[in-house]
């Protein structure tokens, strides 16, 4: 269960600062807009009821206007006991009215009609919601003087009208502030994006450099919140670029005090090799020697690996290489080794130049020919190719010899490790080192099959031309 946890928790996305800014602001937003709609629902149901109250109440005073005094001193009302609607009426609206005196004794209209409770209000007027017949009528009573005798005069009306005003009422409102809010989610999305750009112009610029570069971050129209985060990224690439200089100073004295003692030593078991020619140790000493080479040749590789690493260059040490002039040094060093193994080496170089570091190019070759001698048997031959192929710059070394499986051609790149076929003399990490240059040079090396059919043909392709 716990890795299962860990396992949802690695796989979980982070939210973005953008993100998590919108969503901070929408939770409010709408909750301002259902208190908005609450608030206009409020403040317009008052009125419109008021308004159709007054509405009502004319309905009760034009049946007042009806009211005559009848024979044997009764008021008579000129009005049927079931009315037509008023032209404003909708179809599905129902009035009713109830003339009664105050003892509730009915003299026209529908008997079983309420009266309102009297509210003592100035205009004689009192209101109530009842339910009538299964349906919800508006009642208003007026009571009144004005025949002669205390008269209550009621009327009622389905709230059809009112609901449709409110209803109407509520859905402009509604969509009115949903507008609104929409506006104000719309300019607060484009003040979060403009407000984020100083971050996100932060972001290209760390992503953009290259990983070389160990300069301290610009702090110029950096925002305050991300000032603090800046200045402590400074203060990173500060011990970083310490931490790099401490690490070159350290192979510099690594290489003189390793390669010093070294070339002496080698230097001794000459002069030994030489006065003790014709005796039994002189064949021990030979092993001596290839001890000693193998640990100097092994010790240089190190010392090269380690100076590839990208954080132990600048942007300052890449500079324009002319990989033909850098194919003719390389031969030109490696010639007559290539002679003594009865191999053929040859070049097949087009003018090209490419941004590097020179010394590591020179190494990547040097080491990558001499791959290419020690599996080439006698009789065979070696080119070195340098071009444009595709818009990009390549540099290849192709071979006749023993060549390379294509299951372990991810295998060699690794460090230390050695093929079936690699000979005693190998250390594991010639590939190894073409790789980590490659890699600091933007480059990608390929192991293919030879043009010839046999061995193989190592290639680097560099980043396209501009």
């Amino acid at each position: 269960m716990t890795f299962t946890s860990n396992k949802s928790k690695q796989s979980r996305r982070p939210t973005s600062v953008h993100k998590r800014l919108l969503s901070y602001l929408l939770a409010p937003l709408l909750l301002l807009l259902i208190a908005g709609v609450a608030v206009d629902h409020h403040v317009i149901v008052s009125p419109i009821h008021n308004a159709f109250d007054h509405s009502l109440s004319r309905s009760a005073l034009a049946i007042v206007a009806r009211i005559h005094p009848g024979p044997g001193g009764r008021p008579d009302v000129a009005l049927p006991s079931h009315p037509p609607p008023p032209l404003r009426a909708m179809p599905d609206e129902h009035f009713f009215y109830r003339v009664s005196l105050p003892d509730g004794t009915t003299i026209a209209g529908s008997p079983e009609l309420p009266v309102a409770p009297d509210s003592q209000s100035d205009d004689g007027f009192s209101y109530a919601n009842i339910d009538f017949r299964n349906e919800s009528f508006r009642l208003a009573s007026y009571r009144t003087n004005e025949t002669g005798d205390p008269l209550v005069v009621t009327v009622a009306e389905t709230p059809a009208r009112r609901d449709r005003a409110v209803h109407r009422l509520d859905v402009a409102f509604l969509i009115n502030d949903t507008v609104q809010m929409a506006a104000v989610f719309v300019i607060a999305l484009v003040g979060i994006r403009i407000a984020l750009r100083p971050l996100q112009r932060l972001s290209r610029q760390i992503a953009g450099r290259p990983a070389v570069a160990l300069n301290q971050l610009p702090t110029e129209n950096v925002p305050t919140e991300v000032l603090p985060l800046v200045v402590s990224l400074n203060s990173l690439l500060g011990r970083v670029r310490d931490s790099v200089l401490s690490q070159q100073h350290f192979l510099a004295n690594a290489a003189h005090q390793l390669r010093t003692p070294l070339t002496g030593l080698k230097a001794q078991l000459e002069v030994l090799s030489r006065e003790s020619a014709g005796t039994p140790v002189q064949e021990r000493i030979a092993l001596l020697q290839g001890g000693v080479d193998r640990l100097a040749h092994t010790a240089n590789q190190l010392l090269t690996l380690a100076r590839a690493e990208p954080s132990a260059h600048r942007a300052s040490h890449f500079t324009a290489v002319d990989l033909p002039r850098l194919i003719g040094e390389v031969i030109d060093s490696s010639l007559d080794r290539a002679l003594a193994h009865g191999i053929d080496l040859g070049a097949d170089s087009r003018p090209v130049q490419v941004t590097g570091v020179y010394w590591l190019l020179h190494e990547v070759l040097n080491n990558l020919i001499d791959n290419a001698i020690r599996h080439t048997p006698s009789g065979g031959n070696i080119t070195i190719r340098c071009g444009v192929a595709n818009h990009r710059p390549f540099l290849e070394v192709d071979d006749s010899g023993t060549g390379i499986a294509p299951e372990e051609r991810e295998k060699v790149r690794e460090r230390f490790y050695r093929s079936a076929g690699s000979g005693a003399d190998g250390c594991g990490l010639g590939l190894a080192i073409v790789d980590e240059v490659s890699r600091v040079h933007g480059a990608q090396l390929s192991i293919l099959d030879g043009s010839s059919g046999r061995g193989a043909r190592m290639r680097i392709d560099f980043p396209a031309v501009a």
